[in-house]
């Protein structure tokens, strides 16, 4: 009888195992990387390549931050000239996205440096232009910490009204600590 329960057991162990493998399986690796975007300065890397992408399952995402720019957070609102709210966050965040789907959008990621909410730095780039730079010279990010490199873009942006500098806002890192309007 002590035999049978043992067998059973072991049995149910397979079963449990082989079903929380299927579930982890993400089939064959795509043979790209892949990048979501949370917000108008964070991603998520799931690369091609792993350890865990040999045996089959899928490799961890990795969480990145835009090195040197600071993006309006996903529900902040900024105002227009006429003083009419506007999502500039949603904005901010989109445009990412849309930058990240292109063909050849890739990050560099600097394994040394992470920030306070286990992010690592990465510089991305696609068609060979600096993502980082594209948002703050569009008006929806700003040159942040050492990104001394945005700062003439951030410059420009602001001159030629472009994106939020058009009418008003809070600058993220303010809106992150309460500040609004």
């Amino acid at each position: 009888m002590d035999n049978w329960r043992i067998l059973v057991g072991i049995a149910a162990a397979i079963i449990v195992a082989v079903l929380v493998t299927a579930a982890a399986w993400d089939g064959p690796t795509a043979g790209i990387d892949r990048y979501a975007v949370r917000d108008g300065d964070t991603l998520e890397l799931t690369p091609r390549d792993c350890f865990l992408s040999r045996v089959g399952l899928s490799c961890l995402a990795q969480r990145l931050r835009l090195f040197g720019v600071d993006a309006f957070e996903s529900g902040q609102m900024c105002r227009d000239p006429a003083g009419k709210a506007w999502p500039c966050g949603l904005v901010a965040t989109r445009r990412l996205a849309a930058l990240a789907a292109r063909p050849g959008f890739a990050c560099n990621v600097d394994n040394e440096f992470i920030d306070r909410h286990a992010r690592e730095f990465a510089v991305c780039t696609v068609d060979g232009k600096d993502v980082g730079g594209t948002l703050v010279s569009e008006g929806l990010a700003f040159y942040y910490g050492r990104g001394l490199q945005y700062l003439p873009l951030e410059g420009e942006a602001r001159k030629e009204k472009r994106g939020a500098w058009a009418g008003s806002f809070v600058r993220p890192q303010f809106w992150r600590q309460g500040a609004r309007s």
